[in-house]
């Protein structure tokens, strides 16, 4: 006996059904450690499904690219795990370290049409990348998105102004006392009695931001330790055992 063929389900019912399962899918933005940390905090939930859709993951190795300096700024781009160092290439050929990235950190603000920087994984890096046409077409609809990377774009501006002034004022210790409460604001610990930070740049890369020699580096770190400001468990694993002090030193105050 023949089956009459049932009827095709209706056009409509057939798109509803796409767009439950399409709403059921993964986002890498569902498990992001970063989430609470980046400048996307800001959005409502639709406002974030919007964002997630336009991104793009990506993974970068130890001393793998992350952008050139010079080359066509056609991403903006969220650090979402580990370290990357910025730097700039000298007229002479010299490169000079300008700043470190941390988990949250925002890199290429709209600040012209390429790069002003270029960007270097120090640890494996994961990112988030919005491409700048439609991402910057959400920034003109949603004035908190707005808000939020014009106060990116403001901090990197005290940073490089704060980067120049370590370079031309202050001492070694202050400029090793800096650098290490940088570090802790980026790991953002400083409410932490005893904060503890991770340095997985080189001595000569924190050298080389400070504008001082490894020796020197090395020299401080150990006078620091020995005054009983700091602990070491290892070249990376560094305790601010008294943070006030570290600040003070780092105003030119102690």
């Amino acid at each position: 006996m023949l089956m009459r063929p049932q009827p095709a389900p209706a056009q409509h019912e057939t798109i509803a059904d796409l767009r439950k399962q399409i709403g059921r899918l993964p986002s890498p933005c569902d498990h992001c450690g970063a989430r609470s940390e980046s400048f996307c905090d800001v959005l409502e939930p639709q406002e974030f499904q919007r964002l997630a859709a336009m991104s793009l993951t990506r993974h970068f190795e130890p001393s793998q690219t992350i952008v050139e300096e010079g080359q066509p700024a056609d991403f903006l781009i969220n650090v979402t795990a580990g370290t990357v160092k910025l730097f700039r290439t000298l007229s002479d050929g010299r490169v000079q370290i300008v700043g470190f990235l941390k988990r949250g950190d925002f890199l290429g603000v709209p600040t012209g049409g390429v790069y002003s920087v270029g960007a270097e994984a120090i640890t494996p890096v994961d990112t988030c990348n919005f491409s700048r046409p439609p991402f910057e077409r959400m920034l003109s609809e949603i004035p908190t998105l707005e808000r939020r990377l014009f106060e990116l774009a403001s901090t990197e501006v005290a940073a490089a102004r704060d980067h120049l002034l370590l370079l031309g004022r202050k001492t070694a210790r202050e400029r090793v006392a800096t650098f290490l409460n940088l570090m802790v604001a980026k790991a953002r610990c400083a409410h932490v009695a005893a904060p503890c930070i991770e340095l997985p740049m080189t001595r000569i890369e924190i050298a080389d931001y400070l504008g001082m020699t490894m020796e020197t580096v090395s020299r401080v770190f150990g006078a620091l330790r020995n005054e009983g400001l700091i602990a070491m468990k290892s070249p990376t694993d560094v305790t601010l055992l008294k943070p006030a002090t570290l600040k003070k030193i780092a105003e030119g105050e102690a």
